[in-house]
């Protein structure tokens, strides 16, 4: 009957992406009734162990051990709009150029309801989102934004690039411009509500619950959603369908969530965007960071033999891209991993090695270790970088001669004793994994 009734859950969402493809302006009614016990069963079984836990604590084993009591209760609920959402738990992560990120963690109770929602969502608006939009969505990775910013650099008329970045994009999301956009699609207004309960959360901090008059907390379910949801009216529509025609020359814009670049054909249209920008911004509660925001001049026009018209380098997605030319003198489209993703990467590795040093044996750091330069190449591993690939191994070799000799209080190795160890267990070989050339 359960596995029925999920395939039925599973059908309606198909039919409700297929809708929304076919009819851009058809209105979804009675979508609160989608979050039956089935339904939210299968969002539970989706969502993966071992995370951080929310406020009250309750790790997704735990609340499995009476799952159909608790879905039961949790259903009655919601149907008798007695269901409030707790506060998210605060949790601080470093940012890769400095400071911290602010995370909101979820119930694990919340976060269920959250993936029964942001599927919903994603049935509903997903289909009429810009095909340059890439974050958080399904068959679309950062690899594929990064090949489209390398085929326009090399096959369009693109001359400049605006590095924009919006300020504390997810603190600033205004609540009621986003029920407005969400009524686009929606007519449920329990549905609606439901989000809105979300929204209105608050964040505990020390022990106290600080009000969410604003913003939708990173960490949970449903803020990659709700970001690619705000951003396509405040952001993508408006691009494409109104301030192209005021340019005189070629545009296009590459986002993936709230990071984003625009490419350009011609200097006075970057003014004219980036003017066009700030307001358009300021109307939905948001603003540009200034200093970090950049035009670049970038492509296949700019004179590189002039140190003066050197063309500079833009940061997107992890990578810093710069102009190079083939060994026959054409011009192409070079990156390497970034400097503060590069040290983010090492740190990792630092970290992992001091905390694990004297808990797991020689072998199991080994492994450890293998595994998240695998990680790494997986992510790193693309065209033009290899050079970034086995700088980050070569560094990553000198931390485990270093920890390994702080396992205890007499030297381990000699630099030739540990180079005997590595070549006879060799650490994973840097690779290209993702090509961005047209075979």
């Amino acid at each position: 009957m359960a596995h029925r009734t999920q395939s039925d859950t599973a059908t309606k969402l198909i039919q409700l992406s297929k809708v929304s493809k076919d009819s851009p302006k058809y209105e979804f009614g009675s979508l609160a009734s989608l979050l039956n016990e089935e339904y939210l069963r299968t969002c539970y079984a989706a969502l993966p162990r071992k995370k951080a836990l929310g406020i009250d604590g309750v790790s997704v084993e735990e609340y499995g051990e009476s799952l159909e009591a608790n879905l039961k209760g949790l259903v009655e609920r919601m149907k008798s709009l007695s269901y409030r959402p707790q506060a998210v738990r605060k949790k601080e992560i470093p940012k890769e150029r400095g400071g911290t990120r602010t995370l909101g963690i979820p119930s694990t109770e919340d976060k269920i309801v959250q993936k029964g929602i942001s599927s919903i969502l994603t049935a509903v608006f997903d289909p009429s989102f810009i095909d340059s939009s890439y974050g958080f969505r399904e068959n679309r990775s950062c690899h594929d934004a990064l090949k489209q910013v390398h085929q326009e650099i090399t096959l369009k008329p693109v001359n400049y690039i605006i590095d924009a970045d919006i300020k504390s994009f997810f603190d600033n999301v205004n609540h009621d411009w986003l029920v407005q956009f969400l009524e686009h699609r929606i007519k449920d207004k329990k549905f609606i509500r439901l989000i809105i309960r979300f929204l209105k959360a608050g964040i505990m901090d020390e022990g106290i619950v600080r009000a969410s008059d604003m913003g939708t907390p990173q960490g949970g379910i449903i803020s990659p959603i709700l970001a690619n949801i705000y951003l396509h009216y405040v952001l993508d529509l408006w691009f494409e369908k109104r301030l192209k025609k005021e340019l005189q020359g070629y545009a296009s814009i590459v986002r993936y969530a709230d990071d984003f670049i625009i490419l350009v054909e011609r200097e006075s249209d970057c003014t004219l965007i980036l003017e066009q920008l700030r307001l358009r911004l300021a109307k939905f509660k948001l603003e540009l960071s200034e200093t970090k925001t950049s035009v670049v001049k970038f492509g296949r026009n700019t004179d590189t033999s002039d140190e003066r018209q050197h063309p500079g380098t833009f940061d997107f997605l992890g990578f810093t891209h710069y102009c190079g030319k083939t060994k026959a003198g054409k011009f192409k489209v070079c990156r390497r991993t970034s400097k503060s993703r590069f040290r983010l990467g090492i740190r990792k590795v630092s970290v992992f090695l001091k905390e694990h040093k004297n808990t797991y044996t020689l072998q199991e750091l080994w492994e450890s270790i293998s595994q998240m330069v695998r990680g790494h190449y997986h992510y790193y591993g693309v065209s033009e970088n290899s050079k970034s690939l086995w700088n980050y191994k070569d560094k990553v070799k000198k931390l485990l001669y270093k920890w390994l000799n702080r396992r205890s209080q007499k030297k381990s190795y000699t630099w030739e004793s540990f180079k005997q160890y590595v070549f006879k267990y060799p650490l994973p070989e840097p690779k290209i994994f993702v090509s961005f050339y047209n075979h």
